[in-house]
């Protein structure tokens, strides 16, 4: 009797930290593409800063 409630518990633990692992793997892609997106959103607004310096630059240059 105690061996199988021991191998019940056993398999309970087994699928548990199957569908933990595949959670916490999940949240990994999750932050991975979170900071792809950060890190992509950014040289955006880099460009942009830059572009509208040098814009102001010249037209404070001709003007």
């Amino acid at each position: 009797m105690k061996l199988a409630i021991k191998k019940f518990i056993y398999l309970i633990n087994d699928i548990t930290n199957l569908l933990l692992s595949k959670d916490k793997r999940t949240n990994q892609e999750k932050n991975r593409r979170l900071l792809i997106a950060l890190i992509i959103v950014s040289i955006i607004l880099v460009i942009s800063l830059i572009t509208n310096i040098y814009l102001l630059f010249i037209f404070y240059l001709y003007v």
